[in-house]
């Protein structure tokens, strides 16, 4: 990593990066903010029920033949701020940072993190244009705090890979289910964004308007890909 973010989201991480971030996901499952230490409970119907009907929403924009690129990006915008907390992930991925800066310096972070994030879930959701996600069981780790898997399926091709993904959900302070992080293809998105923000901090001596510029070269970039592959 030079002076900019690594996005190994989008680029996919170097084999030992990769394999420590899936160690560290294996024994500390993002809980935006905190982690559980508590075994896994049973599995939680409400947290399966509501991510399966967040799926069919979301892929409904994804999927759709009639709206404009603006309109498919806008709608897909307002559906992800509907079912995340992005303040509260945007917190979560500048550690000690978020403690050290002026609120105000904070808040800009935040918005530009929310632009940022939407364009990376659209970007990588938007790689399964045409599939589906199906819902295939969750673990309660505890009273707000659900890992719901699903599969990636192709259902026009019985013999193509399935992927697996995961989504972390907990509620609000108003007891609201959010999800607070996705995992595609091994990688939990939120804790890989940390890593890459406070490695990108560290390198910038803690210029958090450093990173807001970088986040914003990166959002125009992945609107600007995106923006391509629905044209082909």
């Amino acid at each position: 990593m030079t002076g900019r973010i690594s996005n190994g989201l989008e680029q996919g991480l170097l084999p030992s990066r990769r394999k420590a971030l899936l160690l560290i996901g294996a024994g500390f499952l993002l809980a935006a903010g905190a982690f559980g230490t508590e075994p896994a409970h049973a599995a939680d119907a409400g947290a399966e029920g509501f991510v399966r009907q967040n799926i069919d929403r979301g892929y409904a924009v994804l999927n759709s033949t009639t709206l404009s690129n603006e309109q498919r990006s806008a709608q897909f915008r307002q559906f992800m701020l509907s079912v995340t907390d992005t303040r509260r992930i945007a917190l979560f991925t500048l550690g000690p940072y978020a403690n050290r800066a002026p609120k105000e310096e904070i808040e800009t972070f935040v918005q530009a993190f929310t632009e940022y994030a939407v364009a990376v879930y659209e970007a990588r959701l938007g790689k399964y244009k045409g599939q589906t996600l199906k819902v295939t069981g969750s673990q309660s780790r505890a009273a707000d705090d659900t890992i719901v898997t699903a599969d990636v399926i192709n259902p026009a091709d019985a013999n193509a890979p399935v992927y697996k993904a995961s989504f972390r959900v907990r509620k609000d302070g108003g007891g609201r289910m959010i999800v607070t992080d996705l995992q595609i293809e091994g990688i939990w998105l939120a804790l890989s964004q940390r890593s890459d923000f406070t490695s990108f901090l560290q390198q910038h001596n803690g210029r958090i308007g450093d990173l807001i510029v970088d986040l914003k070269r990166q959002t125009d970039m992945l609107r600007s890909g995106a923006a391509q592959a629905s044209a082909r």
